[in-house]
């Protein structure tokens, strides 16, 4: 069976039930509903490839504290096509706020505005991981003070019980910049693939300050495998 068939007759069941409600939710992407499970890391194998440098600061001199977990709820939200019911379901951090950037990718931001996660749920071009990976850091090396800290490949299983069974492999790039306006900036961005298929399924990336690492890096894997495609 072909990753693409599978993913489908995983969700069919899901989407039939849900009939004009997923229609509905689609063509209303701030509606959310509480996200099933806690907020801690699901388990997930990493091993690193590539060159690897010492990991940011994890204090902040001065400022907000250090992002953390500790407490952090979260909901699921809902975007994508209301005329095809083509879209995705992801945990998001309950209190950030959603702006729609195109049909299938959304940017969401925290009430401080110094957290940010960006997900785009279907991705145009049919490319394997690899390319984008490479694509991406060729963008990369012109940014102001760009240092890549890490780039690991992890799979892990997804913890929704609409795409139970399924397996996703990934990419994380794990790197720092400069903003004229904020000054060091780490992001955390991941390349997807879901059941080994041979092009990349989504992309999400994850920003804040280096102190945020830890967190970052928890609330990308929540986000990872609670992610649900429709259908």
């Amino acid at each position: 069976m072909r990753p693409r068939t599978r993913i489908v007759t995983i969700t069919a069941a899901a989407v039939l039930a849900a009939g004009a409600t997923t229609a509905l939710l689609l063509a209303n992407p701030s509606s959310s509903s509480p996200a099933a499970g806690s907020p801690s890391t699901p388990p997930a194998t990493t091993s690193p490839s590539g060159p690897t440098s010492a990991s940011p600061a994890t204090t902040s001199p001065s400022g907000p504290a250090p992002l953390t977990t500790q407490g952090l709820t979260y909901v699921n939200r809902t975007w994508g096509d209301p005329k095809t019911e083509l879209g995705v379901i992801v945990p998001i951090p309950s209190t950030w706020s959603m702006t729609k950037v195109s049909t299938f990718e959304s940017r969401f931001t925290s009430p401080n505005k110094l957290w940010n996660l960006r997900l785009n749920g279907v991705l145009a071009k049919p490319q394997p991981r690899a390319t984008y990976v490479t694509q991406k850091l060729a963008a990369l090396r012109s940014t102001p003070d760009f240092h890549l800290i890490s780039r690991t490949h992890s799979a892990a299983k997804a913890t929704s019980e609409v795409f139970a069974g399924v397996t996703f492999q990934y990419t994380t790039l794990t790197y720092t910049y400069t903003d004229p306006a904020r000054g060091t900036r780490l992001v955390v961005d991941r390349f997807v693939t879901i059941d080994d298929a041979t092009t990349t399924g989504f992309e999400l990336a994850a920003s804040g300050r280096p102190e945020d690492l830890p967190a970052l890096r928890t609330i990308t894997t929540k986000v990872t495998l609670g992610y649900v495609r429709l259908p």
